[in-house]
């Protein structure tokens, strides 16, 4: 029964399809093409321009929000790793200060037997400013920050703001400038 249903489907199909009228297929179809690249170049022209720079202040914003979330995390089983390990995202004078703070804190040789360590993580970040022609960008990031001493339970929570002053070098977002903020 579903074959002859199928083959009575087939036999309707291609009679109707001989049917049609090919004299009149041109004439009745409008010239599509010119319609749409007409529409398209109209949408263009009332279309807003994009924000040429909008890649590098997306990128600034997330180095500085990861910059100062490691930046801010410290503990003293870490020797430091929360500095060096940014090393690559500072300008070379940065770098060069950051490298003389560690070196003098490591001569110091603290006692690392009782913990004490601060975990910060970003909440808040604000472009301040930027400057693509000058290839600089100020961002600002409200930091929570948990200080603990001796063990997890003995802690407190605050907020801290810090100010990333960035440079762009050679194709890269790189911070130049690190500025604390009060405790809040």
């Amino acid at each position: 029964m579903t074959f002859i249903i199928l083959a009575a489907l087939f036999f309707w199909q291609k009679k109707t399809a001989g049917n049609t009228n090919k004299s009149n297929i041109n004439s009745s179809v409008p010239n599509i093409n010119t319609v749409t690249a007409n529409q398209n170049q109209n949408q263009n022209l009332n279309a807003k321009p994009a924000d040429p720079t909008i890649n590098d202040k997306n990128s600034v914003q997330q180095i500085g929000r990861n910059f100062a979330s490691i930046y801010g995390s410290f503990s003293t089983q870490n020797n430091f790793e929360n500095i060096t390990d940014l090393y690559f995202y500072m300008t070379p004078p940065l770098q060069a200060q950051q490298e003389e703070y560690v070196n003098a804190e490591r001569q110091k040789r603290r006692d690392t037997s009782l913990y004490r360590g601060i975990t910060s993580e970003a909440r808040i970040v604000k472009l301040e400013s930027f400057d693509a022609a000058a290839k600089t960008a100020t961002v600002k990031i409200t930091l929570q920050r948990v200080e603990s001493s001796g063990t997890t339970s003995n802690s407190s929570t605050y907020y801290q703001d810090i100010t990333l002053s960035f440079e762009k070098q050679d194709g890269v977002w790189k911070v130049g400038k690190i500025v604390w903020g009060q405790k809040q």
